[in-house]
């Protein structure tokens, strides 16, 4: 017999009603729409109550209608500093309402060799454990299922997950980062792809070409952008010499190949006082220069000239933002800033954290451009990764 279905008014989804029992006090097309109310973290405690009920909040129609209800974004964001019962440090990804800082969910990431190295996107995080090999997180299952490429990864790779727009596949980029000892020699790189789930389908790493220029792999240096992953050059001290210059090289994960042509940044880029990170926002690629000294950053969006994604393109400074850095003097002293989403009300989330803390404990700050005002709406002494995680916070059956 065909389950009877509700339409949910709001995002206009039809949901088939699952069959539950609730002793006749709620009528079940009214215990859905209670319950599609209700914040993830509570719905997860909620499937306890007893099997009629995790049926409900289990099927995937549910779970779409949730997801659309509660659209995001989150911020998924790496803690280190947990012992488990052997007393061994593990990993915590927090999924943070990036609005009002509050976490919605807590999913144990296991023992990291590298937590800092952690990357979240499309709605997965690669992780690399302690024997170096990659796993892959699904934050609403909390599962971490083996990357299928059964090679021991070297400490000098850095990872970048992307995932492609066409297929909907995930993909790893894979880049040696020890450059700095030996600056002539070339970044060696392999690609790795994966299945539409994060594991299934995948196969071995291959060598791919190296990047026409040495590139910097930390997470505040790259941006994935429509299926481009963007990277800033290492050897940006020559630009200042030479007064500028392409300084950005991307990567097409389609293609699966280096793009031969650079991209030009904003102007004064290598200022001496700016510091400069890439961003995605918005479904733009984004610079954002810090200048610590006025205690400003801005951020410069890189878009099409006729507001779409065909013709020329150029960098548009839409957002200046005065940062609160507590007049301290000295570029490398006190705070740092990375943007990390824009919301939908047009407010901007920025994760600000101290330079001189190793633990790289910070705070989530949401900047409003309309009045200037800037509120701190959530702290974590141990943070070791920022992403935007833009999936589902249930898990189907």
């Amino acid at each position: 017999m065909e389950r009877p279905r509700v339409n949910d008014g709001e995002n206009g989804i039809n949901i088939s009603l699952v069959a539950t029992c609730n002793d006749g006090v709620l009528p079940v097309d009214l215990l859905h729409d209670i319950l599609l109310r209700l914040p993830a973290r509570p719905l997860c405690r909620l499937r306890a109550v007893c099997r009629p009920w995790r049926a409900l909040m289990s099927d995937p129609s549910f779970v779409a209608a949730h997801a659309a209800r509660h659209p995001g974004p989150h911020l998924a964001v790496a803690v280190r500093g947990r012992l488990n019962a052997y007393g061994r440090e593990v990993v915590d990804v927090h999924l943070v309402d990036a609005s009002s800082g509050d976490v919605v969910k807590r999913v144990c990431a296991g023992r990291c060799d590298r937590p800092a190295e952690m990357s979240t996107r499309c709605g997965m995080a690669l992780l690399v454990d302690n024997n170096l090999l990659l796993r892959v997180l699904d934050p609403a299952s909390g599962a971490a299922p083996l990357v299928p490429d059964y090679e021991v990864h070297p400490i000098n790779y850095s990872f970048t997950l992307v995932r492609t727009a066409s297929t909907g596949d995930y993909k790893v980029l894979r880049i040696t980062h020890d450059v700095a000892l030996q600056p002539r020699q070339r970044q060696v790189c392999s690609f790795l792809a994966l299945g539409g789930d994060g594991v299934n389908g995948g196969r071995l790493a291959r060598e791919v070409q190296s990047p026409p220029g040495n590139v910097k792999t930390w997470d505040k240096y790259v941006a994935v952008v429509d299926g481009v992953a963007y990277f800033v050059l290492r050897d940006e001290f020559l630009l200042r010499e030479t007064g500028g210059g392409d300084w950005i090289t991307a990567f097409d994960v389609e293609a699966e190949q280096w793009r031969p042509e650079l991209v030009g940044g904003p102007p004064e880029t290598f200022h001496n006082r700016l510091r400069v990170s890439l961003a995605a926002l918005r479904g733009s690629l984004v610079v954002a220069q810090d200048d610590h000294q006025a205690g400003t950053l801005d951020l410069w969006f890189l878009l099409a000239s006729d507001g779409g994604k065909v013709g020329p393109q150029h960098w548009s400074k839409l957002y200046t933002v005065t940062m609160p850095y507590h007049g301290r003097p000295f570029r490398l002293d006190g705070e740092r800033a990375e943007p990390v989403v824009v919301l939908d009300d047009g407010r901007i989330v920025f994760w600000v954290w101290e330079r001189r803390v190793s633990s790289r404990g910070g705070v989530m700050r949401v900047y409003d451009p309309n009045t200037g005002g800037q509120t701190d709406v959530a702290a974590e002494a141990n943070c070791v990764h920022v992403g935007v995680y833009t999936g589902s916070l249930l898990r189907p059956r």
